[in-house]
């Protein structure tokens, strides 16, 4: 038989609802994923855009910091050079108190080496 000779096939009630199901289904599967594609692609333009605000954000925070430490790095070596002078300062002074000392040893020795009868 030729294919214009069969005779043509006829498609029961149920066999059409469930197509008819089936392509509404289809159909409302094709719309969903446009529209989540769609609200994706507008949550992900909100994303970036907030992500941009809060780096920008952030850049501006650390800039501030590091303004903070160079001022408080300086404030900081100032006062170590202040220390620094107290301290070289308090060294000297033990250093003329040793010499005293010495030298006031060396006398106290001297006074006490002399003989008796040569004084």
């Amino acid at each position: 038989m030729t294919p214009a000779a069969r005779p043509p096939m006829k498609l029961s009630q149920e066999l059409i609802a469930i197509l008819a199901v089936g392509v509404t289904l289809t159909g409302l599967q094709v719309t969903l994923f446009v529209s989540l594609r769609g609200e994706m692609g507008s949550m992900e333009t909100r994303l970036r855009g907030e992500i941009g605000v809060v780096r920008d954000e952030m850049r501006g925070e650390m800039s501030v910091l590091r303004g903070e430490m160079g001022s408080m790095e300086t404030r900081l070596r100032g006062e170590m050079n202040v220390l620094r002078e107290d301290v070289r300062h308090d060294i000297d002074a033990l250093r003329l108190d040793i010499q005293d000392i010495r030298e006031d040893v060396r006398q106290l020795r001297d006074k006490l080496l002399v003989p008796a009868g040569g004084a």
